[in-house]
């Protein structure tokens, strides 16, 4: 017997839903102002009414046990006669309201009527469906009598509607778990330490904790993590999210997925990506009235779901588009609701780690536990702290002034307000550019509140004609600062800051591992954090689950010889000695292209660094194609940059990319596509305010700030850098590390086990003989 739990909400949204997709439909104000609806109300009732009554009832079909239950919100007496309360807080205009305008509204109540009905052997109820409007807090009542027979028939016809859902879904998940068992590893061997690996994560996984895995490259993260996932999947509706920062990496899994199909894996597996990449429109906007893909969407995306779930099983953006074309259903939110009933869920970090992000049906409501593997993990650390960040800027506040007063209710005196706050920041920040405070600014509080709940009531006014898309983005900002400032603590800080004449107010976050863990501990089965670089271990860990979990350094089986590494420390690449270092980033250059024809990369500390090389190199060293990185390079700029290494040249192809950046991580450049690589310094991050406001802050949290703020983040980019050369057994290549610090004991100690044969190299001439000599090697194995 398969043993199923679900809320009476879930079931009559799923069946009875309708309406419309509203682009703020999650935002925070509604929960809110839900929960302060309902205290309202309820305290009207009188001494003898129960609220917020606990309902359940098991009803079994077939191999199935379901378990209904939910917190029916008042039961009332009234002349002797049982009443279901339903309360729903709403915006909508009461002569827009009928009984029947949100049908999932009363279903739900129906079914909370029947299971009272049945537990308290009553003969006949009565139902209330109350609204209560927002703003005014005047109710609109619906008032609905049933027999115990009505709704008895009412409740089997929804529920085995429902049931013969779950049998689908059932059927497919016992030929899942037949799958699982009877599958094997997709490859005739295991590569070195790769099925260790798989045994970390499956006991971690029954363990229910926390790992960190240093995997470098080439031992197969991807199948091996996915590998032991499967195999620790033991009971119904278990999924697992495989979460990794780039699209790159995405590719890299939903590849793998389908090796694995092609090897006996019966599995859905879902790969979400971000809104703007799905959406149909050429700009995107959410409002009904704009989008046929959002108007209705409630009405169709069921049947959607059912035809996607019964012809897919592997389902990438572009089968997801093609499915909501058909349905004309949104492609974004359509990808949401099928992740529900997929086994593998493919992702960015924010879908499960983002307050304002995360997908709430697992990360709020306790439906399902997931199992967490996540890639890349070294970039949690930034992204960690960007998540529970919110910024709002002064510009943004003065142009929705500008439109303030056509909308209803008018926000322009909040928002005016706000200005005010900006205004003393203005003032403050006269004689300075940046200043931190320890709470943020009440008053700041206070109108964003006021203004959130005027916006709300703007967008639920159907009637209202308004450019709704920017002014939704607008919204989403406020909301965000307002959801943010409910976690501040001692890890957060308060920013008033100008830049370019742009004036900011930040929430910031220096450390979210706190929320991390509280995701982690009370959502999920079991979480893993892999990645080729996470060197200092207890850099990561302190800084993404409070330094709780196991941690586990794997090696590799490549081959040393295969990389040649050289440091030139007799050199400072410092910000102050960078015009002394110009002439040994040429030489370094040149020893590089003389050694093999090929393509190389200079990695760079920052654009500046880079803009004041890129014309002397291209006029001191000939017969070589230079390719720059520039700022804010779109999708297919970065796309045509990455093919160049595949193209045959006649002349060497030197790239000069900023460490850290795009092309800094995660692009197999296998084999001939990449020869060497120049490191320029030691990656550290900007000496800015935010990073000196890290750095004191670690100072009180680790004694060790400097470090934790910028050397460790910095000597990550040089790993990720250098591990750009090679990603195979058989490649192999050149990497220069160029600064003074890379030779001291502080850095010598970070290294990977990997680089322990690193040579220093301060003649320019021997080193140009040495990367001659390491090619000539390779042509003489060959021979």
């Amino acid at each position: 017997m398969i043993q199923l739990t679900v809320s009476v909400k879930d079931i009559a949204e799923l069946l009875y839903g309708s309406g419309s997709i509203t682009s703020t439909k999650n935002l925070m104000t509604r929960a809110q102002e839900g929960t302060d609806i309902h205290k309202y109300w309820q305290n009207l009732y009188l001494e003898e009414d129960k609220k917020e009554v606990f309902c359940q009832l098991i009803h079994e079909r077939n191999d199935l046990s379901l378990t209904i239950s939910g917190r029916i919100d008042g039961v009332l007496n009234r002349d002797n006669e049982i009443i279901i309360e339903e309360i729903k807080s709403t915006h909508i205009d009461f002569d827009q309201l009928e009984i029947d305008t949100v049908p999932a509204h009363m279903a739900q109540a129906r079914i909370y009527a029947y299971i009272y009905s049945l537990t308290n052997s009553l003969k006949k109820i009565k139902v209330w469906l109350t609204y209560i409007d927002v703003e005014s807090q005047k109710p609109k009542q619906f008032e609905k009598s049933f027999t115990f027979k009505q709704l008895e028939t009412y409740f089997l016809k929804t529920i085995n509607r429902y049931l013969d859902w779950q049998e689908v879904i059932a059927n497919h998940e016992n030929s899942r778990q037949k799958s699982i068992v009877g599958l094997e590893f997709p490859f005739p061997e295991y590569r070195l330490n790769q099925r260790e690996m798989m045994a970390y994560i499956y006991r971690n996984i029954l363990n229910h904790g926390k790992l960190y895995l240093e995997a470098p490259t080439g031992i197969g993260k991807t199948i091996a993590s996915l590998f032991a996932g499967l195999k620790a999947i033991n009971k119904p509706r278990q999924k697992i999210f495989y979460s990794t920062a780039k699209n790159d990496g995405k590719k890299v899994v939903l590849d793998t997925v389908a090796l694995l199909e092609e090897n006996g894996l019966i599995a859905k597996s879902i790969e979400i990506t971000a809104k703007d990449s799905m959406c149909f429109l050429d700009k995107r906007d959410c409002d009904p009235e704009v989008c046929k893909y959002a108007n209705g969407y409630y009405n169709r995306v069921f049947k959607t779901i059912e035809d996607v779930y019964n012809n897919e099983t592997l389902l990438t953006k572009e089968k997801i588009k093609t499915y909501a074309k058909k349905h004309t259903v949104c492609p974004f939110e359509l990808s949401l609701d099928l992740s529900n009933y997929a086994d593998i869920i493919i992702c960015d970090y924010n879908y499960i780690f983002d307050p304002m992000a995360h997908l709430i049906r697992y990360f709020e409501d306790n439906a399902y536990s997931p199992i967490l593997l996540i890639d890349e993990a070294h970039n949690m650390v930034d992204r960690s702290r960007k998540m529970y960040s919110a910024s709002l800027t002064e510009e943004m506040f003065i142009k929705a002034l500008e439109t303030s007063h056509y909308l209803k209710p008018d926000p322009s005196y909040e928002i005016s307000q706000i200005l005010e706050v900006f205004g003393a920041a203005k003032i403050t920040l006269m004689e300075v550019d940046f200043i931190r405070k320890d709470e943020v600014n009440p008053t700041l509080l206070l109108f964003l509140r006021k203004l959130a709940i005027k916006l709300d009531k703007i967008f639920t006014d159907e009637t209202a004609k308004f450019e709704k898309q920017e002014l939704t983005e607008f919204y989403f900002e406020v909301s965000r600062f307002l959801r943010i400032n409910e976690f501040f603590n001692d890890d957060f800080v308060y920013v008033l800051e100008k830049y370019d004449g742009e004036l900011t107010i930040s929430i910031n976050c220096l450390n979210a591992s706190y929320f991390i863990n509280q995701t982690i501990d009370n959502y999920a089965e079991a979480a893993t954090f892999f990645s080729a670089t996470l060197s200092p271990m207890f850099y990561y860990k302190s800084l993404i689950t409070a330094n709780l979990g196991e941690d586990i350094s794997l090696v590799s089986d490549f081959s040393q010889n295969n990389l040649l590494l050289l440091a030139v420390d007799d050199i400072s690449t410092r910000y102050k000695d960078r015009d002394q270092s110009i002439d040994k980033i040429i030489q370094s250059t040149k020893a590089l292209v003389n050694g093999k024809k090929g393509n190389y990369i200079i990695f760079f500390p920052s654009y500046e660094y880079l803009k004041k090389l890129e014309g002397i190199l291209l006029d001191e060293i000939e017969n070589v194609n230079f390719i720059s990185q520039k700022r804010n390079m779109f999708f297919k700029e970065r796309n045509d940059i990455i093919s160049l290494f595949s193209d045959e040249s006649e002349v060497s192809q030197v790239f000069l990319f900023v460490m850290g950046g795009i092309f800094g991580e995660s692009i197999d450049l296998i084999g001939d596509m990449l020869s060497g690589v120049l490191i320029v310094g030691v990656g550290l991050p900007a000496i800015a305010p935010f990073n000196n406001i890290l750095k004191a802050h670690y100072d009180i949290t680790f004694d060790n700030g400097f470090d934790y703020a910028y050397t460790y983040p910095g000597i990550n980019k040089v790993i990720q850098a250098v591990g750009r050369v090679i990603r195979t057994k058989t490649d192999r290549g050149v990497a220069i590390l160029l600064d003074d610090r890379f030779t001291s004991r502080k850095y010598l100690r970070l290294y990977p086990k990997f680089w322990s044969h690193l040579t220093v190299c301060n003649d320019m001439e021997e080193l140009g003989k040495m990367i001659k000599d390491f090619w000539s090697d390779e042509i003489e194995e060959a021979n």
